[in-house]
């Protein structure tokens, strides 16, 4: 059951205090914390479409709040690099310049920057396992839905027909069926949208995918003019990477179609998926032979 309650960083109202979305009074707005299990993101709802997403405070539900791999060499659980902020940032302004219906990202803030309760003080000076300072960050972006297609398999039934009714009013309203129908729709026309401006996203997964079709978290998307963080400019194989991104995303559509006990098959879901892609990027479905073989329904080798 997801929790409503006060907003927490590192499970800390007095840090939440500090660390609110700025123009919002804290008494007077609530928190989700997603997932449940471990409460990894933070959501403050505005209005019925409108949340303000917290992703780098730690996780506010059991087990520890940062965990520092210790066999990868920058990986960290709980916090959020300042690099990866000013890299989601820059590529959200980039998709800014051609459509509005993305999530935004705001801006970030450095927990250097702030006073927080003393004990909190040793996540500024975290280093990743090679010695790089982490310089956590707070990153701030405002979506529809702060609901992940994942964050589905943690609702009863019941829970789940709120959810789409609620969600399909943003689409007109009607049921599950339609309701899916609607997200594949949108999903696709997103990517095709991102592919058509040249951007290509990797990590495409349930997890990274609001229950309204919009995609999530940037920081490695490729994007056109902008270096990954490891440096490359994330060009190689692009045209194979962009097929695969298909591919992610109408199992990502199936994963939600289980998840809402509605039957369906990845190449019906495929079929649905490039009939709106094409409406927005033909050219990509006509030169790629192996679409052609996955609309085809050819089962052993694309």
């Amino acid at each position: 059951m997801i929790k409503i309650e006060k907003f927490k960083v590192f499970g800390s109202q007095n840090a939440g205090r500090i660390l609110l979305p700025d123009g919002l009074c804290y008494d007077k707005v609530s928190a989700t914390h997603i997932s449940p299990w471990h409460g990894r993101a933070v959501a403050i709802k505005t209005d019925d479409f409108d949340w303000i997403s917290v992703k780098g405070g730690g996780w506010n539900y059991g087990g520890p709040q940062v965990y520092i791999s210790n066999k990868d060499e920058e990986l960290i659980f709980g916090l959020y690099p300042l690099l990866s902020a000013q890299r989601e940032l820059e590529v959200s302004r980039e998709i800014e310049k051609f459509s509005n219906d993305f999530p935004k990202v705001l801006y970030y803030k450095r927990l250097g920057d702030y006073e927080l309760p003393k004990k909190f003080k040793i996540l500024t000076e975290v280093t990743f396992r090679n010695g790089v300072p982490v310089n956590p960050c707070l990153l701030y972006t405002r979506v529809k839905c702060p609901y992940r297609i994942a964050d589905l398999a943690f609702f009863s039934d019941s829970e789940k027909e709120n959810i789409v009714k609620h969600c399909g009013a943003f689409w007109g309203g009607a049921g599950r069926s339609d309701f899916l129908m609607n997200f594949v729709a949108q999903l696709a026309k997103n990517v095709a949208l991102l592919h058509l401006h040249g951007f290509i996203n990797d990590t495409l997964d349930w997890g990274n995918i609001t229950l309204l079709a919009e995609v999530m978290d940037y920081e490695w998307v490729t994007a056109p003019g902008i270096r990954l963080t490891d440096g490359s400019d994330g060009q190689e194989l692009a045209a194979e990477r962009r097929e695969k991104e298909i591919l992610y995303g109408a199992e990502a559509c199936l994963q939600m179609a289980a998840l809402l006990h509605e039957e369906c098959n990845l190449f019906d879901i495929y079929d649905c998926f490039i009939k709106f892609y094409r409406g927005v990027n033909p050219e990509f479905v006509q030169e790629n032979v192996n679409i052609r073989k996955m609309l085809a329904r050819e089962r052993i080798i694309i």
